[in-house]
């Protein structure tokens, strides 16, 4: 047998061992939902989770959740719900000079991350940054035109009261995109996930199992609809991707 036959035999073989591996890896996945905390007060995991924030894959991902928000909304006042560094923050007020910007976060390293953030991107004048959850927004009823949020849904302890201060907080017909992971994602993207949590990201979101821990934390859009169905909001739809979904749309007015 010729060297180059045998090479191919032998990739063959070891693509059809590393297959069945990864098959074998997929098969024990969490199929149940598993909460997950943020470790909110772990200074070298905000600081992990800043960097991470700043990678080219999360900024294509910013850029999809900023598109459909400003096709639905691009002036008045938008309220971004977990708002981290405040990368969406800056980008949302840098792409329309007509919205006025809300974030807030149960993060108070994030926060001073995030206006510093702003302050170097001379909109500072325009977003509001504060300390807040998500349950108990700390702004009046029927304020706010635009709501966003990105990867914190599965972190919500009580989803349906969050979706109800969506609903207490926005005008009629105010609009509302929420992004998340969907844990019923396929094998390629779970492997993806598996991959980055175990070899790629640093040591402080090794140590939480990120961001796996968020995949098994997620829901599924079947689980999603179900919980906006049980709240108070009005004119949403689901919207699955290959690996996340989007809670979006325009409130009745």
């Amino acid at each position: 047998m010729n060297t180059k036959k045998s090479c191919l035999i032998a990739g063959l073989f070891s693509g059809a061992i590393l297959a069945f591996a990864a098959k074998l890896l997929y098969e024990q996945r969490s199929r149940a939902r598993i909460p997950s905390a943020e470790a909110l007060d772990d200074a070298q995991v905000m600081q992990a989770f800043s960097r991470i924030s700043s990678l080219p894959q999360m900024a294509l991902m910013r850029k999809m959740v900023l598109k459909r928000a400003l096709n639905l909304c691009s002036l008045g006042h938008a309220l971004d719900l977990g708002c981290g560094p405040g990368y969406l923050v800056a980008e949302l007020a840098r792409s329309s000079a007509d919205l006025f910007v809300t974030g807030i976060d149960l993060s108070e390293q994030a926060l001073i991350e995030a206006r510093q953030r702003t302050v170097l991107a001379s909109i500072n004048d325009r977003v509001d940054l504060r300390y807040g959850d998500a349950v108990e927004v700390p702004l009046p009823d029927n304020t706010i035109d635009l709501v966003v949020s990105t990867l914190s849904l599965h972190h919500w302890n009580s989803p349906v009261d969050v979706f109800n201060e969506i609903r207490r907080v926005l005008r009629p017909g105010g609009s509302f995109v929420i992004f998340d992971l969907r844990r019923d994602m396929s094998m390629p993207f779970w492997l993806l996930i598996w991959f980055v949590s175990n070899v790629v990201v640093p040591e402080a979101l090794k140590r939480i199992n990120e961001p796996m821990a968020s995949r098994d934390a997620a829901y599924t859009p079947a689980e999603a609809q179900q919980l906006v169905s049980a709240s108070k909001l009005t004119g949403w739809q689901v919207d699955a991707g290959p690996m996340w979904l989007f809670i979006e749309g325009r409130l009745d007015s």
